[in-house]
C-alpha cells in the first residue's frame, strides 16, 4: 500500500461540554483567588418567543484547595478526552493515575510539585460549586433549569502501600449526575483541534477557543461587549486597556498558532458611542449553517437510500400516518442520527420503566431534540 507523505494526520477532535465552554469556571490569572467570594457572570439573552432572559452564573470554591486555575482548566480537558475515548458510557472516568494525566498534557512525570499541582486540580473539581440561573435549557421540557450542583461527586486513588503517592493504575472520578446528565442528552462540543494543539495555548487562549468553537457553531460574525467578554472568560485586569490588550494578544496567537475558525478580530465602539466591543470574524462557513443547507439539498441521498431510511423509521414506529414526517426525515438526517433515534426508541420499549403507548410520537420527540441541535428543520 502507497502512503502520501505529505498528507497531514486526520485531527482526533475534541470534545467538551457545551455550557461549560460558554461560562467561566477557573481563575485563569496569577491571582489566587484571595479576597473572591465566588466567580460571578451574568448576562441577558434572547430565549424563547423572543423574550429577554437574565442568566446568572456563580462558581464557589472548594473548601480546602479554593478556586481552580489554569491547570485545574486543562486536567479538566484531559478527563473529558479520556472519557470520550470510553465512548462516555458511564459516569467514571477511568484515568489510571496522577502521572497519566501528566503524559496526556505531554509533561515529564517527575518532580512532586507536578503531582500535587494535578492532585489539587481534582480535588477542585470534586468540590467546587456551581449555581447555575437559566444557564441550562432542556429541550425535552422545553424550559430553562435553576442548578445547583457539582461537576464531579467524588475521587478514588490506589496506591500498593499505605502511605505515599498513589501508584496503581486504577484512578476514577465520578461525574456528577447534573454533568453526566447533560452528556447523554448530547450537549457536547466538537472543537476542531485536538489535545496537542490545545495545550499549545496559553489558558486564555484555550479559553477563547472553546467559546469561539461554541459561537462559531452558528455565527459567521461574533460581537461582545468587552467589559461582558472579559468576565465570561473570565480575565482579571484593573483598567479596561488591559483587559483590551489581554485579548488582542490571546486572539493573535490564536491566529498565529493556525486556530482554524478564527480568521479576524477588532476593537470598536458600539452603536451609543461609548461602549468597547470586540468583533471575532469566522473563517469557513458555521457548522449549523452548513448541516442545513445539506438537508435542504436532500444531505445528497439516493431516492433508494430514502426509501430504505423511511422504511426503517416506519418499521419500527408502526404508524402509517406518519410516513410522510418519516420520509421528511429521511431526506434531512443524517443516517447515524435517524438509527441513534431509533435505537433510543428500541431500548425505551424494551428497558423503560413505563410502557411506551407511541413509539411514533416518542421517535418524534427525539429525532426533533437532534435536529434542534443541528439547526435543521422538520
Amino acid at each position: 500500500m502507497l502512503v502520501d507523505v505529505n498528507q497531514k494526520p486526520e485531527i482526533s477532535k475534541s470534545k467538551y461540554e457545551l455550557t461549560l465552554a460558554e461560562f467561566p469556571l477557573f481563575i485563569l490569572s496569577k491571582k489566587d483567588g484571595k479576597g473572591i467570594q465566588s466567580i460571578v457572570y451574568e448576562d441577558t439573552i434572547q430565549g424563547k418567543d423572543n423574550k429577554t432572559v437574565k442568566r446568572t452564573w456563580k462558581v464557589y470554591p472548594d473548601a480546602k484547595c479554593g478556586f481552580g486555575t489554569e491547570s485545574t482548566f486543562g486536567t479538566l480537558f484531559d478527563l473529558f478526552q479520556l472519557w470520550k475515548e470510553a465512548n462516555f458510557e458511564t459516569q467514571y472516568i477511568q484515568f489510571g493515575s496522577v502521572y497519566n494525566l501528566l503524559k496526556q498534557r505531554g509533561i515529564s512525570l517527575d518532580g512532586k510539585d507536578k503531582y500535587a499541582r494535578v492532585m489539587r486540580d481534582l480535588t477542585c473539581l470534586v468540590g467546587m460549586r456551581i449555581e447555575a440561573i437559566n444557564a441550562f435549557w432542556d429541550n425535552e421540557r422545553q424550559a430553562y433549569v435553576d442548578m445547583t450542583f457539582h461537576l464531579f461527586d467524588s475521587l478514588a486513588l490506589y496506591k500498593d502501600k499505605t502511605s505515599g503517592q498513589a501508584t496503581l493504575p486504577f484512578a476514577t472520578i465520578k461525574a456528577s449526575d447534573v454533568l453526566y446528565g447533560s452528556i447523554q442528552r448530547n450537549s457536547l462540543l466538537t472543537a476542531d483541534f485536538d489535545s496537542k494543539f490545545f495545550h499549545s495555548l496559553t489558558p486564555v487562549e484555550q479559553r477563547i477557543a472553546l467559546y469561539l468553537s461554541k459561537v462559531f457553531r452558528s455565527q459567521s460574525v461574533h460581537k461582545r461587549g468587552l467589559l461582558e467578554f472579559a468576565e465570561q472568560i473570565p480575565i482579571h485586569a484593573k483598567q479596561t486597556k488591559h483587559l483590551r490588550e489581554t485579548i488582542k494578544k490571546a486572539s493573535q496567537g490564536l491566529i498565529t498558532k493556525s486556530y482554524k475558525l478564527l480568521d479576524t478580530f477588532s476593537f470598536e465602539k458600539g452603536v451609543d458611542g461609548n461602549t468597547d466591543m470586540v468583533i471575532f470574524r469566522r473563517k469557513g462557513t458555521p457548522y449549523t449553517k452548513m448541516l442545513k443547507a445539506k438537508a435542504e439539498a436532500g444531505a445528497g441521498k439516493e431516492e433508494a437510500e430514502i426509501g430504505y431510511l423511511a422504511e426503517e423509521i416506519l418499521e419500527v414506529c408502526q404508524d402509517e400516518q406518519s410516513s410522510h414526517f418519516y420520509r421528511k426525515v429521511a431526506i434531512r438526517m443524517d443516517k447515524q442520527t435517524i438509527f441513534r433515534a431509533l435505537a433510543e426508541v428500541k431500548e425505551e420499549v424494551h428497558t423503560g420503566t413505563q410502557a411506551v403507548k407511541n413509539k411514533g410520537a416518542l421517535f418524534t420527540s427525539i429525532i426533533k431534540k437532534y435536529a434542534l441541535e443541528q439547526g435543521i428543520e422538520l
